[in-house]
């Protein structure tokens, strides 16, 4: 059984601390009247940092698996983030945390999550992640941004499943396996609902005389619609139309 002690978190903490476990919990509160000026200087000023820092010890057992539960290969990279209230700043040593829906910060042996609750997105290796409300689990959910528009956008969720290992011989499967796999949203002033990533459904979000500038678009660009870039393309010509 995982035991779990939690140490009183700061009202005005930005960042927690944990230990680099992958069935461990981390969480961040941003401070909501920070301006960007103050947030890069804590993310850059250690003492300043420790100052807002609560304290959160977990106690997992360690499972050898296949695979991961962090989007990006490397941690060697440099993510733009940008606050609620105006501007960004850059940090460094960043990945997303599948498993946690969470953008984990890595030095050393030190891991921190950052919360959504005062940044309004993450850019990172080409791509850009916000958080939205996610009525299945009746909680706040990090999202890739595919397009966004001014009727709908596309989102992207991604899942992770565990497959178990198998000591059969046979089966050649001895040790558990993380498996990555994401699914297509849309939201909308109204909803937020799963649809099937297909050329259908995304013109059915357009009315006739769009979805006919789509497919000529598509058609004389030899574009697919299933393809995620080809469909930003698509996208963002129709919406400046």
């Amino acid at each position: 059984m995982k035991t779990i002690f939690l140490l009183p978190l700061m009202l005005c903490s930005i960042l927690v601390s944990a230990q680099p476990d992958d069935n461990g919990r981390s969480n961040v509160d941003a401070n909501n009247s920070a301006n960007t000026q103050v947030l890069q200087s804590i993310s850059q000023n250690v003492n300043q940092r420790a100052n807002l820092q609560g304290s959160a010890v977990f106690y997992n057992p360690k499972f050898d698996r296949e695979g991961s539960v962090y989007l990006f290969d490397r941690w060697d990279n440099t993510a733009r983030v940008y606050p609620k209230t105006g501007g960004f700043f850059t940090t460094s040593n960043m990945n997303f945390n599948i498993q946690r829906s969470m953008f984990e910060s890595k030095k050393n042996d030190s891991i921190k999550g950052w919360n959504f609750a005062s940044i309004d997105k993450i850019s990172l290796d080409g791509k850009t992640f916000k958080s939205y409300y996610f009525e299945p689990l009746k909680r706040q959910v990090i999202f890739e941004v595919i397009f966004e528009g001014e009727d709908f956008s596309i989102l992207k969720k991604y899942d992770i499943y565990i497959q178990p290992g198998n000591p059969n011989p046979m089966i050649g499967r001895m040790r558990d396996k993380v498996i990555q796999r994401s699914d297509y949203f849309v939201d909308t002033p109204t909803e937020l609902k799963e649809i099937r990533f297909n050329k259908r459904n995304i013109l059915d979000l357009f009315s006739k005389e769009k979805r006919e500038l789509a497919e000529d678009y598509a058609r004389k660009y030899e574009m697919s619609f299933r393809d995620e870039e080809d469909l930003q393309k698509i996208l963002n010509f129709v919406q400046h139309q």
